[in-house]
């Protein structure tokens, strides 16, 4: 509808500009039509940058309207039997997991140490993050 509005608007607003200029006073036709045209415009442009909301989706029906929140099946006849899932074998639990602490081997170079003895070059761990206790949640079957 915006499109159309636009388009239909700036088609009459060149075909006025187009066309030999008049004096567009409060007595000529042209003024009414060039300032009816910015409003619809302006109009226009100012509902489009007002909903910039979240989008609106229309609501679609379809048959799996017929299941419930707690996942049963329904049926509208009162004759027919209902259906009911099964309840799942199982539940979730909370398990502690150690997470090892994470080293990085670097080349130590030869030095001397705060005793003044010379110590050889080597590699070494360095400590780059400590272990923790990490909660998991996981499934048990029963």
């Amino acid at each position: 509808m915006k499109k159309i509005i636009a388009t239909t608007t700036s088609v009459l607003v060149l075909t006025f500009f187009s066309t030999v200029s008049a004096h567009a006073d409060k007595k000529t036709v042209e003024g009414f039509m060039l300032g009816t045209g910015i409003a619809i415009l302006s109009a226009a442009i100012y509902n489009g940058i007002q909903k910039d909301s979240a989008p609106q989706y229309k609501q679609k029906h379809s048959r799996h309207d017929k299941y419930s929140h707690s996942g049963r099946y329904e049926q509208r006849n009162n004759n027919q039997k209902k259906y009911y899932h099964k309840k799942p074998r199982g539940s979730w639990t909370i398990e502690k997991i150690w997470v090892d602490p994470i080293y990085e081997k670097k080349w130590n170079p030869a030095h001397y140490n705060h005793r003044g003895k010379w110590v050889s070059g080597r590699h070494e761990k360095f400590l780059v993050q400590n272990g923790f206790w990490q909660e998991k949640k996981i499934w048990v079957w029963n």
